[in-house]
């Protein structure tokens, strides 16, 4: 194929029932809405467009938007970034989808997964672990020694490539950061895999990322705009997975002071406990040997920096209790909005705020004093042992980098002017706590920075339309002034969902609110798990839920019989593989497993949602925007939580048909969905299944026979 192709004659060749990929596939079955996509894809490609596209399980999306890519690529040579939610997506693009289309296609053009610097190991911090083995504890020897190992192998240096676990505090010590990083100074550049990384995507054609490096990209484009970026310029987009786009940008612009995270720099720095691998006593050290050492920096390196460390440590220490004795937080993981209210309180204004400035304060105090130590060894920039340390300087300059960031993010949170479309909130887990400012919209935002420097835009998922429409999703992702160059399309599953599956809604449950709900819950959950005869997906909205029902239903007989395994206990991965390795298994599981998740075949045959999946009113994020959207006039509940819901329930809905011959039931617990008016929007935006709204014992019954049924005709 070449690229004077034209388009009808591109998407005849390789979407037809004689195409290129029926000669490919043993078993292809032409999908008249995976060519429609591609054209519609195309058309946006050619008419600098932005396209919004829900397409259904089984239409086949990814291809569908890489064979625009790929013709755009090889017609007018620009890169296209493909940025997903999922690693799982990411890798079947680049090890699957791509390599096999490109082969269909007879066809060469460059596709590489882009990461951010984080993910990939450092040389020179790797170096100066085999000079120092101070640095690192007796626990860590064995994992920096595997490190070592790996390097004279790996290709890619990148984390995820490492085939053993490697403890974070350990990564912490040998990843690249960009703090410390001293590009084409460092004497590893030219063998330096992030730098290797970044050649190879110029040199691309395809950009494989994820929405949270997009992101991050966007970001240091608006702030740096004369500095290298993290990708390299592109116009044209393809946002798979978009309905996460939202939630991650929210995640991303959020601004975090987290205690566990201070606490590590600061003993990065200095360490009572481990002085030998503090970045002040190798630096010492080091000046030891060289015999030059003058007494000024000696007492700065000795005496001032561990004592203002200490300062740092005890000015966290007191704000932190201060907090957790304000809000009271006697739960292992909580969330408390900082209200106008709280801010308006006396213990707040008197004490708290004077904890912050305090701590602010000190940590700026100690920044300077890192800042006065890089002064003192100015003077020898221009000696032969100078280069011995650059190490220790460029980790200096990183420490204080993120000093200064901390005393700012401090400085701002404790202003009580109001702002805009911001909301702040004071946040425990387990022993960490942290104190969070984050934007309520970023719409405009992402309408400014992203949508409107690109050409061409395509926004695609499996769940992205709301009874039937975009319209939320535009408002939420700032793409409302686009309107006269959107075009908006759904293409239903193939899948035969009126024959294979049926949806149950018992009618004579008690409602969430109800406190009969959780045991009725449970005793339908055990009925379920009969009738199919395991092999289900109970999917949950909260983890205590989840708790309450799995120490039920272990106590009961049925799980002797069928395997039951529990979010939590084992890693997600390893989960699904024990999930479809024994049959019959059942599986416990919240937020994660309602998306992302693929199980053919007779493995599932039952997903059980125990409640509509509506946001939690407490939650800091969503009380802040439901007050938003009320001085604007429009009312939280509709305008925002149902919408928000009806996209998250069709991802649970959508875990049960990964394939054509897939089949089973899906079981809503909640009858809200069919007693309340709002109910019918999550109906609308379901495919079109055969249905079942009765009391659970006909449900029960209609259950039964459809699993009859259809087991005839496996």
């Amino acid at each position: 194929m070449t690229a004077t192709n034209s388009k009808s004659q591109l998407l005849s060749l390789i979407f037809s029932k004689d195409g290129l990929l029926s000669r490919a596939l043993k078993n292809f079955e032409e999908r008249i809405g995976q060519k429609e996509m591609a054209e519609k894809i195309l058309e946006a490609y050619e008419n600098d467009a932005i396209a919004l596209i829900e397409a259904g399980t089984g239409t086949g999306k990814s291809l569908a938007y890489l064979v625009p890519a790929v013709y755009w690529a090889l017609k007018h040579q620009e890169k296209t970034v493909i940025t997903t939610n999922t690693i799982a997506l990411q890798e079947q693009l680049l090890h699957k989808d791509i390599p096999f289309l490109l082969k269909t296609m007879d066809i060469e053009i460059k596709a590489c997964l882009v990461k951010g610097m984080g993910n990939y190991l450092c040389l020179r911090k790797l170096q100066e672990l085999q000079d120092q083995p101070l640095l690192f504890s007796t626990e860590e020897t064995k994992e920096v020694q595997a490190v070592e190992r790996w390097t004279e192998k790996t290709t890619e240096g990148s984390r995820s490539d490492i085939p053993f676990p490697v403890a974070p505090a350990t990564w912490e010590k040998v990843g690249a950061e960009a703090e410390s990083c001293n590009h084409v100074k460092c004497p590893h550049y030219k063998n330096c895999f992030f730098f290797k990384a970044r050649r190879q995507a110029a040199d691309s054609q395809l950009l494989i990322v994820n929405h949270h490096l997009l992101l991050a990209d966007i970001e240091k484009r608006r702030r740096n705009p004369t500095q290298e970026s993290i990708l390299p310029p592109y116009q044209r987009l393809i946002v798979d997975e978009a309905h996460n786009l939202e939630d991650i940008a929210l995640e991303s612009f959020a601004q975090r002071f987290d205690r566990v995270a201070i606490l590590r720099l600061l003993a990065r720095l200095y360490s009572e406990t481990h002085p030998e691998r503090s970045r002040t006593t190798l630096l010492r050290q080091e000046l030891s040997v060289l015999q030059i050492i003058p007494p000024r920096l000696l007492q700065k390196l000795d005496s001032d920096i561990p004592a203002q460390k200490r300062n740092c440590q005890a000015a966290l220490e007191t704000a932190f209790a201060h907090l957790i004795q304000f809000f009271d937080t006697g739960s292992k993981e909580t969330k408390k909005r900082i209200t106008d209210a709280i801010v308006e309180s006396p213990f707040w204004k008197e004490t708290i705020i004077g904890d912050l400035n305090t701590l602010a304060e000190e940590l700026q105090r100690l920044s300077q004093m890192l800042k006065g130590v890089l002064d003192d060894l100015e003077e020898f920039e221009k000696a032969s042992f100078y280069e011995k340390l650059s190490f220790h300087i460029m980790e200096v300059q990183a420490i204080i980098q993120r000093l200064e960031l901390m005393a700012a993010f401090l400085e701002q949170f404790t202003l009580d002017e109001p702002k805009e479309k911001r909301v702040r909130w004071f946040e425990t887990a387990g022993t960490n706590v942290a104190l969070v400012d984050a934007a309520l919209d970023i719409s405009s935002f992402l309408n400014e920075h992203l949508f409107s420097q690109q050409r061409t835009s395509v926004l695609c998922s499996a769940t992205i339309a709301t009874a039937r429409s975009f319209s939320f999703l535009k408002k939420r992702l700032g793409l409302v002034e686009h309107e006269a160059k959107t075009k908006e399309e759904i293409f239903e599953s193939p899948f035969n969902y009126a024959e294979r599956t049926l949806f149950v809604v018992p009618t004579d449950l008690p409602l969430p609110s109800s406190p009969d709900f959780l045991e009725e819950c449970t005793k339908t959950m055990h009925s379920a798990i009969e009738i199919s005869r395991g092999s289900v997906f109970l999917l949950f909205t909260s983890y205590d839920m989840l708790q309450s029902c799995y120490r039920a239903l272990s106590q009961s007989e049925i799980s002797t019989r069928y395997p039951f395994l529990k979010q939590g206990d084992l890693s997600r991965h390893l989960l699904l593989e024990q999930f479809k390795k024994k049959e019959g298994s059942v599986l416990f599981a919240t937020d994660s497993f309602w998306e992302g998740v693929d199980v053919p075949g007779e493995a599932l045959r039952c997903v059980v949602i125990a409640k509509l999946p509506f946001s939690v009113p407490s939650d800091p994020l969503y009380e802040a925007y439901a007050q938003s959207l009320e001085k604007e006039g429009l009312d939280p509940f509709s305008d925002y939580s149902v919408p928000q819901a009806v996209i998250k329930f069709k991802q649970g809905f959508g875990r049960l048909m990964r394939k054509k011959d897939d089949r089973g039931c899906v079981l809503c617990l909640d009858h809200r969905i069919v007693k309340k008016n709002y109910g019918k929007q999550f109906l609308k935006s379901l495919p079109a299944t055969q249905t079942c709204f009765a009391p659970k014992e006909e449900a029960f019954k209609q259950m039964r026979l459809f699993y009859e049924r259809t087991k005839k005709r496996l």
